[in-house]
Formats: structure tokens, sequence, C-alpha cells
């Protein structure tokens, strides 16, 4: 027969069991709950989603992001420029809007920035191209574009973070140059519809903030709503209005 002792520890050990049974079910359970519970209230809230564009079909230029302005000025007039057969042959393309240097263009280490260019080659057969900083810090890891007879034009989308040495007090270049090197003399190089913008991925081509006009910027809106958290790429999911 057990000692009152040995009964308080059979209901001590019997209690603790409960506990720790209550908890790993509170510890499961509620949290499963209450993710369903939160999921289903977010699935119900509706959601109004905004596109742009400069059609009132919403084609020409669709963009889920209004648009920033380009830091590099004159872009709107595509350059083209002759190979000399030659290595680190180079110039500059376009200077920054604010006619100053590289440093003096308010980035912070980190800041994302997106270029973006097309560009076509006249008897595309050898040699590469690079676009860089025209001045140091210089390259800044722009892929390599190599012409082939099967690679003579594109369209490129480059983002990237702003690094120590582009906000250091040596980055002195003063704008988008480039590089080729071995492209035949006759070769024609040209750059269009190009743009440097603080913004993450692509979006359509504008001018920057000392040529822009009112009718850069999209024309048209475009909205609908539903529950769900992404945002539709098809333009025909929209009701599209002017713009006033």
């Amino acid at each position: 027969m057990l000692d009152d002792s040995s009964n308080r520890l059979i209901w001590i050990a019997v209690g603790l069991a409960l506990i720790f049974g209550i908890f790993e079910t509170y510890n499961g359970t509620i949290p499963k709950i209450l993710e369903s519970v939160t999921s289903t209230t977010q699935a119900s809230i509706p959601v109004e989603h905004t596109a742009y564009a400069y059609s009132a079909d919403g084609t020409d230029r669709f963009s889920t992001v209004y648009p920033n302005l380009n830091l590099l000025k004159g872009t709107k007039t595509p350059k083209s420029i002759t190979g000399n057969n030659s290595v680190n042959q180079r110039s500059l393309l376009y200077s920054f809007d604010n006619n100053n240097t590289l440093v003096n263009q308010g980035f912070r280490v980190n800041d994302t920035i997106t270029l973006e260019f097309d560009w076509s080659a006249t008897n595309p057969a050898s040699g590469h191209i690079i676009l860089q900083w025209q001045g140091t810090p210089w390259g800044f890891n722009v892929p390599v574009i190599n012409l082939s007879s099967t690679n003579g034009s594109g369209h490129v989308v480059y983002t990237c973070n702003i690094r120590d040495a582009d906000v250091a007090s040596t980055a002195v270049a003063t704008g988008l140059g480039y590089r080729l090197d071995n492209i035949p003399t006759n070769t024609v190089i040209t750059f269009s519809n190009l743009i440097i913008r603080k913004a993450k991925g692509s979006q359509p081509w504008m001018p920057s903030a000392s040529e822009v006009q009112p009718s850069d910027y999209p024309t048209y809106i475009g909205t609908y709503t539903d529950h769900s958290q992404s945002t539709s790429n098809d333009p025909t999911k929209y009701t599209w209005k002017k713009r006033g």
C-alpha cells in the first residue's frame, strides 16, 4: 500500500503530464487555427491592383509600377558607334542629368538601380561590348555582350546595388560610357531607349528630370479588384481610364 508521500508524487506526475499535454495541444493546434483564420481573413479582404500604360487597352508600355525618371540626359536620341578593331575603344554615351559626377547622384550604399537599353549591330561577326561608368570606378559588372552572326541585337535589363566604390570621393564618373573590344570597322553598334533609374526591374523608358514633359508620363491608369495579393501582368484584367 502506498503511503501519502507516494500518492502525492503520483498526483504531481499526473498533473505535470496533463499540463504538458495541454501545452503541446496549444502549441501545435492553436497556431494552426490562428494561421487558418488569418489566411481566411486576408482572402476575404478586397485588394485593388493598379497598372499604367500609354494606350486605352493597356497594351502599350504596360507596367504595374509607375516609371521612375532617367538619371541620364539626352537618351531620347540613339547613339551609334563604329568599331575600330582595337581593344578598349571607349567613350561617353550619356551624361548624368545634373551635370555632376557619380558621387553626387544622391546614391547610398545598397541602393538599387536598373540599367535598361536596346542594342543592335550591323555586320555582327566578332568582338564584345560592355557598358560602364564613364570614369572611376569604371566597371559595375554589367554583363558582356558578345557579337556573332547569330547575336546582332537585344534588350538588356540589369539590376544591381550601389557599392562603396560608387559613392566614394574618387567616384568621378560623369555618366555612362561604353567599351568595345575587337569590333570590326564595318560594324556599327547602336544603343537606344537607354535608362538608368533608381528602381528594381524593367519599366518603360523615361527621360530625365530636366527633360520630362507631361506627355512623357503614362496616359492611362488601370485597376481591378480581387482577393489576391499578387498583381496580374495581363492588361485585359484591368479597367482602363485616361488620366485627368
